[in-house]
């Protein structure tokens, strides 16, 4: 993917988000709003330069941030794909829309291996549905396969497609720049790139280490069984011999142990595909700005990624803040002010009522986060769940 990176260095100098025209006023019937959701797959918040991390991890994140509302502290309803998307798309809580994991044969997917994933409950509304019968077209691209359209939880998209990364600049713009098709815009968009196998990427911090991991000479010797043999990396998901462990279940069972001294450069390698989930956002939303500067952005994450902390690896079983905490950031040019920080807890799965409220439709029982923007309280509980998993 490295032939994407090209341009990052200049890229990570700053990165523009067009506030555009205002909206037409007192127009004879509601405009509604095209609506961009994007999730940065496997980013936490705590990594993001939006949230105060010391690298400039996230350009254009910044941009959308400085022409939105930034939420600080924003609560995750699970800590992997599965359950978080599922919210995401309902607004509901994982033990509510059911799709999260199973200890038994029971499940999504078992042909390719039981993953235990529960279905999403066939009788409640989704996001992309609700769009939908407000008179919108509805697409999701998706670099992760668990939202293959397959398992279901894209089922009410017009348009649902699995691709790698490094395709779904182009496809988006395809989508985004079609004239067929007359109706408001809703695109969800999954970028995997930050998730691991920890790739080399141009961002200064992480490029340094290229040299060293692309020969198993000079790599350090734990890391040998797990460099990446296409580009200079660390694949911890992978086992060092046939049959055996990943590096992930190494390090937890202790059969593995990485030197402190070699910590940083994990943390630098994980940012790095930070920055370039970031690139991707960039380039995305490119042609979105120029076709739709009036129309609605938010940008999130469905999880985080242990990097040692707690002694724990991966993500997925437990819900410590490195796993949990997320970045929400919501750009809607006429309908929130610029520039402004929220510092009151909600959660990631808000964004399924505040998309609704902002695009004027009814969002029902759910939380609609454009309130707390004015100082109100965020009603309920902010809460967390992670279930036993057989497969992991």
């Amino acid at each position: 993917m490295n032939y994407l990176f090209y341009a990052v260095l200049g890229f990570l100098g700053g990165c523009e988000f067009p506030s555009g025209p205002p909206p037409a006023s007192e127009p004879s019937e509601p405009v509604r709003p095209d609506v961009l959701l994007v999730v940065l797959d496997t980013v936490r918040a705590d990594k993001l330069s939006t949230y105060g991390y010391r690298n400039p991890t996230a350009p254009q994140l910044d941009a959308v941030a400085a022409a939105g509302v930034v939420f600080e502290d924003v609560t995750a309803p699970g800590s992997w794909t599965w359950s978080s998307h599922a919210s995401l798309f309902t607004g509901l809580e994982p033990w509510e829309h059911g799709a999260h994991i199973s200890m038994s044969e029971q499940g999504v997917d078992t042909k390719n291996g039981n993953w235990g994933l529960l279905a999403l409950r066939p009788d409640v509304d989704t996001l992309s549905k609700r769009f939908s019968d407000a008179g919108y077209r509805t697409v999701s691209l998706a670099a992760n396969r668990f939202l293959d359209p397959a398992l279901g939880l894209t089922r009410d998209f017009d348009i649902a497609e699995v691709m790698k990364d490094d395709l779904l600049p182009d496809r988006a713009a395809e989508i985004i720049n079609d004239p067929s098709d007359q109706r408001p815009l809703f695109l969800f968009v999954n970028i995997l790139v930050a998730h691991a196998p920890w790739e080399v990427f141009p961002a200064p911090w992480s490029k340094r280490y290229e040299a060293r991991l692309s020969d198993p000479n000079g790599a350090p010797p734990w890391s040998v069984p797990f460099l990446m043999e296409k580009s200079a990396g660390i694949d911890l998901l992978r086992s060092s011999e046939e049959g055996g462990l990943s590096g992930h279940k190494q390090l937890l069972t202790g059969a593995l142990e990485i030197p402190d001294s070699d910590m940083p450069m994990l943390e630098d390698l994980y940012t790095g595909g930070v920055t370039a989930a970031d690139f991707l956002l960039n380039k995305i939303l490119e042609p979105w700005t120029a076709s739709r500067p009036t129309g609605i952005v938010a940008v999130t994450s469905d999880h985080g990624e242990y990097l040692g902390e707690h002694g724990l690896w991966d993500h997925g079983l437990t819900v410590f803040t490195e796993v949990v905490d997320v970045p929400l950031v919501i750009a809607a040019p006429g309908r929130l002010p610029k520039g402004l920080r929220v510092s009151t807890p909600v959660q990631m799965h808000d964004a399924y009522g505040t998309l609704l409220d902002l695009a004027g439709l009814p969002f029902d029982d759910r939380v609609s986060l454009v309130p707390v923007t004015k100082g109100a309280s965020r009603p309920g509980p902010i809460v967390s769940k992670a279930w036993a998993s057989r497969s992991w």
